[in-house]
C-alpha cells in the first residue's frame, strides 16, 4: 500500500481554492461598472439642459476619464451647455455652466485683436476693458473704452499667442456687449484688450467732464483722452469727452485738427 500524504493534499485543495478565489475576483472587477450622465440627443452650445437630454449610462470603475456621477443629475438639469453637445458623449463638468451662455441683456459679439495684444491670463467668463478705436472718417478718433466679459476663446489659444512673434496673426474673441454699445464695437478701425481685476473700478469710472471753456486748453492733451461710453449713452454716439487712466495697450489718439497751441 502506498502511504497516505495529507499534506499534498491540503496544499493542492488550498490551490484550487485559491484559482477560485481569482477567477471569481478577477469576474468581479470585470463586473464593476460606475453609472455616468452621458447625452441622450444633440444640445446647442448655449441651450438649458432637461431631464430628457440625459441619459446614464455605466462603465467600468478603472476607466480614468471625466465624468459626471448619475446621482448628479438633479443638478445638471437647468444648467446651460457651453458647447455644442452631441448625443452619446459623456457628460463632463466643463462642458456645462449654471448662467446662460450669453447674459439677456447683452449681444454675443466676435472681435479682431493682434495675436501679440493679447494679454496673459484672458480666458471664458474674464472682465475685460476693450479699447476701441473708431474708423478714420474724418470725425473724432479718440478712442472709447467699452466694458465686456469675455464668452469664449480658441481653444489654440495658448499656442497661437506663444507662436504670435512677428506673425501678424489675429485671435478671434467672443465677448459679451452692452445691447447698446454693438455699434460702437462693431464698426470699430481696431481694438485692443485688457484684462480688468473682477472687483476693480471700470477705467474712466470717476473721469470728469473737460468744462466747456477749457476746450482750448484739453484740445492739446488729446493724445491722452478717451472716450468712457456707457450703456445707454446711444449706439454709435461718443460719449461726452472725458479724461480716464491709461489703459494697457490702449491706442494713442492723433490730437483734433486745430487743437494745438504750439
Amino acid at each position: 500500500m502506498r502511504p497516505h500524504r495529507p499534506m499534498r493534499a491540503l496544499v493542492g485543495a488550498f490551490l484550487v481554492v485559491a484559482a477560485v478565489v481569482a477567477a471569481l475576483a478577477l469576474y468581479t472587477s470585470l463586473g464593476d461598472k460606475t453609472e455616468v450622465l452621458a447625452v441622450a440627443r444633440n444640445v446647442l452650445a448655449g441651450e438649458q439642459i432637461t431631464s430628457a437630454d440625459l441619459r446614464v449610462v455605466a462603465i467600468s470603475s478603472d476607466d480614468d476619464i471625466p465624468t459626471i456621477a448619475a446621482e448628479r443629475r438633479d443638478e445638471i438639469v437647468g444648467q446651460y451647455a457651453r458647447v455644442r453637445l452631441a448625443a452619446g458623449a459623456l457628460l463632463v463638468d466643463e462642458s456645462v455652466q449654471p448662467r446662460p451662455l450669453v447674459d439677456p441683456d447683452r449681444v454675443l459679439m466676435s472681435v479682431e485683436v493682434p495675436a501679440g495684444q493679447v494679454p496673459v491670463g484672458l480666458r471664458e467668463q474674464s472682465r475685460i476693458v476693450l479699447v476701441v478705436l473708431p474708423e478714420a472718417t474724418g470725425t473724432s478718433t479718440v478712442p472709447v473704452l467699452v466694458e465686456a466679459t469675455v464668452a469664449a476663446v480658441p481653444r489654440n489659444l495658448a499656442d497661437v499667442v506663444s507662436g504670435a512673434s512677428g506673425s501678424g496673426g489675429m485671435v478671434a474673441l467672443s465677448v459679451e456687449v452692452p445691447a447698446d454699445l454693438v455699434a460702437v464695437v462693431g464698426s470699430a478701425g481696431a481694438v485692443s484688450v485688457g484684462v480688468l481685476d473682477p472687483a476693480a473700478p471700470f477705467p474712466g469710472a470717476t473721469a470728469t467732464t473737460d468744462p466747456a471753456g477749457d476746450a482750448g486748453n484739453s484740445a492739446a492733451d488729446s493724445d491722452a483722452a478717451t472716450d468712457v461710453v456707457e450703456p445707454g449713452d446711444g449706439a454709435g454716439e461718443p460719449a461726452p469727452s472725458t479724461t480716464a487712466a491709461a489703459v494697457g495697450a490702449q491706442p494713442t489718439a492723433p490730437p483734433p485738427p486745430g487743437g494745438g497751441g504750439g
